[in-house]
């Protein structure tokens, strides 16, 4: 298991050398019990990916880039990020055009690892003629639930030498966000000119770049999944949150979480276990109590997963800790004998 860093303190950074430490090294499975001794670095001696890196793994982020272009042309609707600009020219397309849309998909297929665009909506097929973008935006979204991803951060950059994209700036990253369900801080939206240069300066054309940053689901109680979590345990709490896992596991991966972590296999839920357990630990040790429910309670869920996977149930777990209490008490009860 890889491990990045994370925020400690203000200014300094906890380091895996700190989680493998000697104060905290049992905490860990036992193939990484090291002994490295602890250590705190100043941030500014490390690489400043952004002052919180949380777990999941930093290795398990993936990048992608997108790019379109569409040439212009008098009597077309021009339909950037969803919103119809008042323009005498037009984007030429299969389907409305929208190069922000495309590109935008094409940065999520790339992160993916999937083919581009072209070649899961393909100009040659007339179901797609005239479109609306925003069903390929919908369909990425899904694919990266699919693939158990989520969006970091989205930096579109429109290239259009007219009409001005900055009163619609707003509009377009609502769009956006709404069709992505990610929040407004995670978008960015950019307009540039190119000073007259070529087809894009002559506004002859329109482009966009857009770079998505992925990471994995850090949360696993996601819409259908957040009735799981109650405001308070009761003694059948987890019995219950077990045969809710037991559900999920038998539906269709595409629509549930719990399902796509069974089809992934054993390994692929002992390590989201793993990673969930050294989220726990880290918010512990940042003193962050809110951070530390949110941990525990993913924590609890994807033990209840592992169980699952592995026929395991809490009435055997139930049954192992009232054995070691009683067998606790046994143990108790003939120290005082032997004194007495």
């Amino acid at each position: 298991m890889r491990m990045t860093f994370c925020t400690c303190l203000p200014g300094e950074r906890w380091s895996k050398k700190t989680l493998l430490s000697s104060n905290n090294r049992n905490l860990l499975p036992s193939n990484h019990r090291q002994s490295y001794g602890l250590q705190r670095k100043p941030l500014y001696k490390l690489p400043l990916l952004s002052r919180r890196i949380s777990l999941p793994l930093i290795a398990s982020y993936r990048i992608g880039h997108g790019f379109d272009l569409h040439r212009l042309e008098s009597g077309l609707p021009l339909v950037v990020g969803g919103i119809t600009l008042d323009h005498d020219r037009g984007s030429v397309g299969h389907s409305d055009g929208d190069v922000v849309f495309h590109s935008v998909v094409d940065a999520i297929l790339g992160g993916l690892g999937l083919p581009d665009i072209g070649q899961l909506f393909s100009d040659k097929d007339p179901r797609w003629k005239g479109v609306a973008s925003k069903i390929f935006m919908e369909e990425a979204r899904k694919l990266m639930q699919r693939k158990g991803y989520d969006i970091a951060n989205l930096d579109i950059t429109v290239i259009l030498e007219r009409p001005k994209l900055a009163p619609h700036n707003d509009a377009i990253c609502d769009n956006i966000c709404e069709l992505l369900k990610v929040t407004r801080d995670r978008v960015n939206l950019k307009a540039k000119t190119h000073e007259q240069v070529d087809s894009l300066g002559q506004n002859g054309s329109i482009a966009c770049h857009s770079m998505v940053l992925l990471q994995p689901h850090t949360t696993l109680m996601k819409e259908e999944e957040t009735d799981a979590v109650q405001s308070a345990l009761s003694t059948d709490f987890i019995e219950k949150l077990y045969q809710r896992v037991i559900q999920r596991s038998q539906t269709d991966p595409s629509s549930s979480w719990t399902s796509h972590l069974f089809s992934q296999g054993r390994a692929a839920i002992a390590k989201k276990l793993g990673e969930e357990a050294v989220e726990t630990i880290i918010a512990g040790l940042e003193n962050d109590p809110h951070q530390l429910v949110k941990e525990s309670a993913d924590l609890l869920y994807h033990l209840c997963v592992y169980w699952a996977f592995c026929k395991i149930t809490p009435q055997a777990v139930y049954d192992e800790l009232h054995r070691r209490e009683s067998q606790s008490g046994i143990e108790e009860k003939a120290s005082r004998s032997s004194k007495s």
